[in-house]
């Protein structure tokens, strides 16, 4: 784990971020409200990140501040949070692409190490792109049923129309039946 301190630090920490050749995610842990120390234990972030990802540690808030100036508040760590910024990162970025994760007053350690670690695997590259998948198919799956909706809506309309007219039609028959009875029982007593 690398501490990162100053403005200085923080611009090499965010020219490596923004680095077109990084291959590996980036794992940013900043101060514990209640504790004052790391929000988790960079120990325990490496057995969910692997050894790969490279760890800072940013225990003040003005390397955070200074780091929310470069990257803009949307992708920078908050106090009492941890963020992953994987590779690719660019200042078009969302921040769901990189996540991070903040620690809640009171919550357990394990509690906030399981959702790093949750929060790690959903927002890999690769399972982000099935994730945007299943997403695009969801979406399209729920126009369609709106449409089939919407045209059973209509049918229903249109048979519910042609029923009344049927009805109608019918009474009208019948009027005109209970007409024509009662001419030719008036022409039969004549």
């Amino acid at each position: 784990m690398s501490v990162v301190r100053g403005t200085p630090a923080v611009g090499s920490l965010v020219a490596y971020l923004r680095s077109g050749e990084r291959e590996h995610p980036v794992v940013a842990i900043a101060r514990s409200l209640e504790t004052g120390g790391p929000v988790l234990d960079p120990a325990d972030v490496r057995v969910i990140v692997g050894v790969g990802p490279r760890i800072y540690y940013l225990p003040d808030v003005e390397t955070l501040e200074a780091l929310e100036r470069m990257l803009g508040r949307v992708l920078a760590l908050p106090v009492g949070g941890v963020r992953v910024w994987w590779p690719g990162l660019s200042p078009h970025s969302r921040a769901g692409e990189h996540p991070v994760v903040l620690a809640l007053d009171g919550e357990p350690h394990a509690r906030l190490l399981a959702e790093f670690a949750r929060e790690f695997d959903l927002s890999r590259p690769r399972v982000r792109g099935e994730i945007g998948l299943i997403e695009d198919l969801r979406r399209l799956a729920e126009r369609e049923l709106s449409l089939a909706r919407e045209q059973n809506r209509n049918m229903k309309i249109e048979r519910h129309d042609a029923l009344t007219r049927a009805e109608e039609a019918e009474a009208r028959l019948r009027e005109v039946m209970r007409q024509l009875e009662e001419k030719g029982s008036g022409q039969n007593e004549s």
